[in-house]
């Protein structure tokens, strides 16, 4: 088996073996990054802390399926030419009485090293997963895998308070054999011993872990909400608690046929419905953002320097969706400038998004002119991007549309998401950006010819002396569609 180093450059893709109470997972990203991207991410449910409460030892079945699951995953990152790899361990093995030795079993087998990571030490790289997908977060991070619960109060980058719990769905299932009235009273007497959790205002509660996500994804699917993306789906939390309180009110049966529902979650889903409820109950938090990262993502976020954590991530993500295009930042950059005469009033946020929207302008470029409106909307509503709302991401989207097409054919369901002032933002950044095409091919260097000047009334065009030939039917077409936006503002 390959030797993986610690010491290794962060150059090249990076693994993470992620070995849980309920699952073991590996993932393989780019490389070490501000915004890395998973290239493969593959699950096993192992089910090591099946029966952990009661008996004190690592469930035998999982342990053979776990051990069986990390041989083909250390297989996986050899023929994927993973530079440099990361095994850890979580709270079954950490709590198991033979959680050690299967450890020094593993690391003998295999010539690995692996990390038995401690609650604190969960409950910081959690954060961390927020903080790196997620910008600016304040409020409450909740991790919960299958044996603990790690929660940590963040603002911005900042968190001192942090605590872990005994209250995974395995342990709570296999403590009170599914007695729901057991469980809440367990979880009620945990949370009793974490005294900051209600002591501060708290704007959002972070949800982080499967058992959270396919909750998540059941509430999306009963809202017939139109973008399928989990990431920074947010709820106004009392709405949250009450849908929670009618999956509690149903039988494991009804439960599991209900549409959204992930047959093997389906047993967490009432233990998991209780913390997150438990959890609302007493920090009170204005909504509930569910989050796709977490420790795997916190742990390599960890490892960036201090300037690399300080970057935007809505910005790398974009930089690098970008890049993927076969397109260099200058002209987006470039472009930003050109086009600021237009939002002179813009918040701190919206000048990031505009930011964000111009380095993506030309991601469409090799597609057949025919499909680029559509196909660059669908490629910001389905991408990676990280550091960005739902409702930044649907701006973004449209934005990018109206780059291509002024007017849409059939309007998506994901519009309903924008206020119309949104959608008049869009609209103007993509018209815009299609007047900027029209006057420099999107060559970088070229846009500095021309002048965007608005008065009250209107949007006016000056060109110097060397650009004067530029001006002509289109640039006039799409001049005139710029002002019938910006009138309507």
């Amino acid at each position: 088996m390959t030797q993986y180093s610690e010491s290794t450059q962060h150059e090249g893709r990076i693994g993470i073996i992620d070995i849980g109470s309920n699952s073991v997972r590996l993932v393989v990203y780019d490389e070490m990054k501000r915004a890395p991207v998973a290239l493969y991410n593959e699950k096993a449910q192992c089910g090591l802390g099946r029966g952990l409460a009661s008996s004190k030892r690592l469930n035998a079945d999982g342990v053979a399926m776990a051990r069986r699951s990390l041989a083909r995953f250390l297989a996986l990152a050899q023929a994927m030419d993973v530079v440099q790899l990361h095994v850890f361990a979580t709270a079954a093995v950490r709590d198991a009485e033979d959680g050690l030795a299967f450890v020094d079993m593993l690391e003998r087998e295999h010539g690995i090293d692996i990390a038995v990571i401690s609650g604190k030490k969960e409950a910081k790289l959690g954060a961390w997963g927020v903080c790196a997908s997620v910008y600016e977060p304040k409020g409450v991070a909740g991790d919960l895998g299958g044996g603990s619960m790690e929660l940590t109060r963040l603002d911005g980058q900042d968190f001192k308070e942090h605590a872990s719990l005994p209250i995974g769905p395995l342990r709570l299932l296999d403590e009170t054999k599914g007695n729901r009235a057991a469980m809440q009273k367990i979880i009620s007497r945990q949370l009793e011993n974490v005294g900051w959790l209600g002591e501060k205002k708290t704007p959002n509660f972070y949800a982080i872990g499967g058992t959270f996500r396919a909750l998540a994804k059941m509430h999306l699917t009963a809202s017939a909400y139109p973008l399928r993306v989990l990431h920074e789906y947010t709820v106004e939390a009392k709405a949250f608690g009450k849908f929670l309180d009618d999956l509690l009110d149903m039988n494991p049966d009804k439960l599991a046929g209900l549409p959204g529902a992930a047959a093997k979650r389906v047993d967490a889903l009432a233990p998991g419905a209780l913390v997150i409820k438990a959890i609302l109950g007493r920090a009170k938090p204005e909504q509930v953002v569910f989050c796709a990262a977490g420790i795997r993502e916190g742990y390599l976020y960890e490892k960036l320097s201090p300037n690399q954590k300080r970057q935007d991530p809505l910005l790398a993500s974009s930089a690098d969706t970008l890049a993927q295009s076969g397109r260099l930042q200058h002209y987006g950059q470039e472009l930003f400038v050109w086009m600021a005469p237009l939002f002179a009033k813009e918040s701190d946020d919206a000048r990031r998004l505009r930011l964000a929207f111009c380095m993506l302008s030309e991601i469409a470029w090799a597609i057949h002119p025919e499909y680029r409106a559509e196909w660059a909307m669908h490629r910001i509503l389905q991408s990676s991007l990280t550091g960005v709302t739902h409702t930044e991401r649907v701006r973004l989207a449209v934005a990018l549309y109206h780059r291509y097409q002024a007017r849409m054919k059939e309007p998506p369901r994901v519009l309903s998401l924008l206020s119309g002032k949104e959608q008049t933002w869009a609209r103007m950044a993509g018209g815009a950006a299609g007047l900027a095409y029209a006057l420099s091919g999107s060559i970088p260097g070229s846009l500095h010819r021309t002048t965007l000047t608005v008065s009250k009334n209107e949007v006016a065009l000056t060109a110097s002396p060397a650009a004067r030939d530029l001006q002509g039917d289109l640039v006039r077409k799409r001049l005139d569609a710029l002002n019938d936006v910006y009138k309507s503002l």
